[in-house]
């Protein structure tokens, strides 16, 4: 079985153009986008790969009643992925990018996208939105591709973000400037995740091709060519075989395959 499996896929590859008798497995040195928040570098990511960008708020204890951020970001370097979808040319958020407390509330107004910027806000003044105290608890998320080697800052930035007391007004943070009368200070965090898989991306060059398949046939040659195990067990049976080969073949052709092929995989999704 095994061996006609393997005859079915190199035919299917010599079908498609390629040779299998010779693969570089020796990957090209990656390339990396130092991420930095504040000028602080916070992570490093390989070109082409997806990372998450996670804000944590910290509302000093206090119920958040009026919030207007952006988040900012240079597009030479990312791209944004995902942050909801757009219904009429308006974007609605789903359950990606903020947390349950707020999500499907109509909560989130004039959430727009511009040229190196996420802009949003929403205002609940009667009871506000709970207390964020949890920066590992995410606020605001949104999935984001490295696209250029280098260094680039993404800064999430609060015009405002306030609480009531009675009928009053307490400025939490204002201009990303925090009120240092309170205690503790309010705050953001950003935290940086990079996907830990793509699955189907046996070679590690962050594309989906038929190569990937040849990969693979190399592998289960006896070539002790590293790789991702998440990435190379395509249908996730717990073994990287020439059933993943002709998985990724089937997907590529698009015929019906099986797992979460081409599909990005991060820890916090799991």
């Amino acid at each position: 079985m095994k061996k006609l499996l393997s005859l079915w896929l190199t035919a299917i590859l010599l079908i498609c153009g390629l040779t299998v008798c010779a693969v570089n497995t020796s990957a090209a040195e990656k390339q990396t986008l130092t991420i930095t928040n504040r000028k602080v570098p916070i992570a490093e990511v390989e070109v082409g790969n997806e990372f998450i960008v996670h804000v944590g708020v910290n509302s000093g204890g206090r119920t958040i009643n009026q919030l207007q951020a952006q988040l900012r970001y240079d597009s030479d370097y990312v791209k944004v992925v995902e942050y909801g979808p757009v219904v009429r040319g308006e974007v609605y958020m789903d359950g990606y990018s903020f947390p349950e407390s707020i999500r499907n509330t109509n909560l989130i107004t004039n959430f727009l996208e511009r040229k190196d910027l996420i802009l949003y806000n929403f205002s609940k003044y009667k009871d506000g939105v709970g207390v964020f105290d949890d920066v590992n608890e995410h606020f605001f998320r949104v999935r984001l591709k490295a696209v250029a080697a280098g260094t680039t800052e993404i800064l999430h930035y609060f015009n405002v973000l306030n609480s009531m007391s009675g009928n009053d007004i307490i400025v939490l943070i204002k201009d990303n400037i925090s009120n240092d009368q309170l205690d503790p200070i309010p705050y953001s965090a950003t935290t940086v995740e990079p996907a830990i898989g793509y699955i189907g991306d046996a070679d590690g060059d962050y594309e989906l091709t038929v190569m990937d398949a040849t990969f693979i046939q190399h592998v289960t040659a006896g070539e002790n060519s590293p790789y991702n195990t998440l990435n190379a067990d395509v249908n996730a049976d717990g073994a990287v075989d020439l059933r993943d080969a002709l998985n990724i073949l089937r997907y590529k052709a698009g015929l019906s395959s099986y797992g979460k092929i081409g599909e990005w995989i991060f820890e916090s999704e799991q």
